[in-house]
């Protein structure tokens, strides 16, 4: 009779240390659930609630009923989870929808150095809570452990029962969805079971797994992808009547730069004194990132087959740089950022493409004195090693943080900056004063490279843009990085040069480019570019993404980071460091074409464009 009166939770003896231990599971579970309480608080749908709290909710009792007479246990197992918490609630309530597999795939990619930039004055505080949530996993299992906790008696069941209904419930009802809507059972039955697995994991602490797995499978599919590039042919070649003279085209990849701190682009100071005075020089004035992050954003510029909506759609094709060796031209990367390996990194895996490959940077990202004035002698050597046309990437480092990194100490223009002795300004002047004095090296580094070319004594032309821009602290933003997703990060500079002997040979093309110059563009349409600037062709090469083509129009310029949203018709919030948002589209049909024309040439070869309202 004594077992019947025995506490579910523990033995009789040690109430006091039983009741600590239960406690300190209840202060899990509260830690565990705190992120989709926070997501419940921005999110009202009913399949919002099914996965942030019943899916959750159902799958932590199940865990706890299974290892009742260890829940010690159980609480080990969720130690890495307590410890991501306090992570997973800074990002639900700065973006409003859980992290994902791409989050934890740019996270991967980012450096200490880059965290520390974009996480300020919260490091120290999110650090110690990361440690804190994993204290109270590890308190809750020593407590457990110590008080010998079990879970005994008919709740155990009653509650294990529960938590599979609950389960099994949303599973039957996306079932009974799909069947309704689909033709086929089978295709039903599949489309169910992946709503139903999506659920899953967008909820937390168990839908991490799931994120993690794609995160790894995407991954491991980028490196067979990346070893098939070997075999793969875009049949290009070149187009027009032999020009009897040398060809030299240099793309240069930007990095961190923000379109509104371009003097070229109506920014009140002089960051681009040299690239002002020359000739021949075109901006695109509404030239726009898809992504806020280079492992996403680089592989945009390089080859338009990866769509933009999908950073982890399969790379299928080459890039620019296999096309244009097919059409003759020799190829380089040169870059002043640093290596990884080259099926560990979607820029590295392309950079691999080039015939001739160089890595300038062997230091860190926090080390100074590896500046991009380091590319010239390098692309003065390529020139000079053969007698070839070529193709030429030069990668710099460009605005990344540490800002103050990036340029010689000759440019440092504008006073104080963020490595000037405390107190002299404020932060977001500091920070403002070296982010610009890095964008007037660029300018100096563009303008070098320009001279390398006029004086080559080829036809030559370059194209640069950046691979994202930057979000700085103002009075009303505190954020200081990229992968905010908000309009500086995705508004770029991008500009076109080229020397006499191309316009000469070339009129169409540059006419046609220059007439697209003010257009709403993106980085989708680079390669397609390039493609037609340097007179390549292929097959597939599809003229109506090309600038340089009369053929091109306008195409949805989607951007992506928490969601896929139409750049030109989002919304932002001025108070929260202008974060791109959803906004409402406006549509216009055949009877608006003669006034949208009028209001919105970059649009009018679509029919049924987007539209600002």
């Amino acid at each position: 009779m004594a077992r019947q009166h025995e506490y579910e939770w523990t033995r009789p003896l040690r109430p006091a240390g039983s009741r600590r231990a239960v406690a300190s599971i209840a202060v899990l579970l509260a830690l565990l659930l705190l992120p989709n309480l926070i997501w419940l608080a921005h999110a009202h749908a009913p399949a919002t609630w099914v996965a942030a709290l019943l899916l959750p909710l159902a799958m932590l009792a199940l865990l706890f009923a299974a290892l009742g007479r260890w829940p010690w246990i159980a609480c080990l197992l969720l130690a890495p989870f307590a410890l991501l918490a306090p992570l997973e609630c800074y990002y639900i309530a700065q973006y409003h929808h859980p992290t994902s597999a791409q989050i934890i795939a740019t996270i991967v990619a980012t450096n200490p150095l880059e965290t520390r930039e974009y996480f300020g004055s919260l490091v120290i505080p999110l650090a110690l809570a990361l440690l804190g949530g994993l204290a109270v996993a590890g308190l809750a299992a020593w407590y457990g452990f110590k008080a010998r906790l079990r879970w005994r008696g008919f709740s155990r069941i009653g509650i294990g029962c529960a938590g599979i209904i609950a389960l099994l419930v949303p599973l039957g009802v996306n079932l009974a969805e799909a069947r309704a809507t689909s033709a086929s059972a089978s295709t039903s039955a599949a489309a169910g079971w992946q709503n139903y697995g999506q659920a899953i994991k967008q909820g937390f602490p168990f839908g991490v797994v799931p994120r993690v797995v794609e995160y790894r499978q995407e991954w491991d599919r980028m490196r067979r992808e990346a070893a098939r590039f070997k075999a793969f042919q875009f049949h290009a070649q070149r187009v027009g009547p032999p020009l009897g003279q040398r060809q030299i085209y240099v793309l240069v990849i930007g990095e961190s730069s923000r379109r509104a701190d371009w003097q070229l682009f109506g920014y009140g100071r002089a960051t681009n004194p040299e690239l002002s005075k020359l000739p021949n020089l075109v901006p695109l004035r509404r030239f726009i990132t898809s992504w806020p992050e280079s492992i996403a954003a680089i592989p945009m510029i390089l080859t338009r087959r990866k769509p933009a909506m999908a950073w982890n759609a399969p790379w299928h094709e080459a890039s620019i740089l296999r096309a244009m060796a097919e059409a003759g031209y020799e190829t380089y990367w040169i870059s002043n950022q640093q290596a990884i390996g080259e099926f560990d990194s979607p820029v590295s895996m392309y950079a691999y493409e080039a015939q001739h490959v160089e890595w300038l940077n062997h230091a860190s990202w926090t080390a100074p004195n590896s500046y991009d004035g380091d590319l010239i002698r390098p692309l003065e050597d390529a020139i000079g090693a053969s007698h070839r046309d070529l193709f030429i990437v030069l990668h710099t480092m460009g605005s990344h943080v540490k800002y103050d990194y990036r340029y010689p100490r000759a440019f440092e223009r504008w006073t104080p900056t963020q490595v000037s002795p405390a107190g002299e300004g404020s932060r977001s002047e500091r920070v403002r004063n070296s982010y610009d004095n890095s964008v007037l090296y660029t300018d100096h580094v563009l303008a070098r490279v320009i001279d390398v070319l006029k004086h080559s004594g080829a036809v030559t032309a370059l194209w640069f843009e950046s691979d994202h821009g930057e979000v700085l602290p103002t009075a009303t933003c505190d954020k200081e990085g990229h992968g905010v997703g908000t309009v500086p990060e995705y508004e770029i500079p991008a500009l076109f040069w080229y020397s006499d002997s191309y316009r000469r040979a070339f009129p169409a093309r540059v006419a046609a480019l220059r007439a697209h110059a003010n257009a709403r563009t993106l980085s989708a349409d680079t390669f397609e570019s390039l493609i037609d600037m340097a007179g390549v062709s292929f097959p597939t090469h599809d003229e109506t993404w090309s600038l340089f083509s009369p053929k091109w129009h306008y195409h949805t310029r989607w951007v992506a980071q928490t969601q896929h949203i139409d750049f030109d018709t989002a919304r932002t919030k001025p108070d929260d460091c202008a974060r791109v948002l959803p906004g409402t589209k406006l549509r216009i049909g055949p009877a608006q074409a003669h006034a949208a024309q009028r209001h919105f040439p970059e649009h009018s070869a679509v029919a049924g464009a987007n539209l600002e309202r």
